[in-house]
């Protein structure tokens, strides 16, 4: 992992991804050098209080002056709310980072395994890329878990990925089971066919999603296979 980093950031674009989760550009004072799979203690300042948050990269790491967040309404929780409450374009928060232990620099099976459950599929949107590229993969899997169509983010760049790279699979499981178009259920439920056996597994979602897979994982009895799960709460 890279220095860690204090600076100001400024937020330049706000997109929308789905009716709960948008996607944050901000440019820090200083380039941050990250590796996929990293994240950043955001600070804002709201009715003369800090609010500090973490949230993963989703941009790919080759480009340092400036990063993507991908962020999802949490309506209890205490900043997002609050990022949702107003327009946070060309304002300025601070930063540290980066910071993670589950970063791509310490994945180096040939074989990988990228699950996003929810907005986790924005880390795993930035490990994709960086993984893509990585000479010595052979097989690259990404699955994310989401609650209904209208919620599943970054497809077109999954599915652009999958166009351009022989060796990358992707798959898309929605929990409404009412939908056709996508597996049905959750991510644990789609697992057989797949050989984890010498492969690096990475997770990421709420730690229910992430405990009950990594259960079904091993329970495949797979043979050298590394866990790396980010989960949170």
């Amino acid at each position: 992992m890279n220095q860690i980093q204090q600076c100001n950031g400024r937020i330049t674009k706000v997109v929308d991804l789905s009716p709960t989760a948008r996607e944050y550009t901000i440019i820090p004072d200083v380039p941050i050098s990250f590796v996929a799979g990293a994240f950043v203690n955001v600070f804002v300042e709201h009715n003369g209080k800090t609010i500090r948050r973490a949230f993963s990269m989703s941009s790919s790491d080759q480009h340092h002056d400036s990063f993507t967040l991908t962020i999802r309404l949490s309506p209890g929780g205490v900043l997002t709310p609050v990022l949702w409450s107003e327009d946070f374009t060309n304002k300025t928060v601070r930063l540290m980072g980066p910071l993670g232990l589950n970063t791509a620099d310490k994945m180096t099976s040939a074989k990988v395994f990228l699950f996003g459950f929810g907005v986790g599929a924005g880390v795993v949107k930035s490990l994709a890329e960086h993984m893509s590229n990585r000479s010595n993969v052979e097989s690259l899997t990404i699955v994310t878990g989401n609650r209904n169509v209208n919620e599943m983010l970054h497809k077109d760049f999954f599915d652009e990925l999958a166009v351009t790279h022989k060796n990358v699979m992707v798959r898309y499981v929605v929990s409404d089971t009412e939908q056709t178009e996508y597996l049905a259920g959750y991510a644990q439920d789609h697992i057989n066919e797949f050989d984890f056996s010498g492969a690096d597994v990475y997770m990421c979602g709420h730690g229910v999603a992430c405990a009950a897979l990594e259960a079904a994982v091993q329970a495949t009895n797979p043979t050298d296979c590394s866990f790396f799960v980010e989960d949170f709460h």
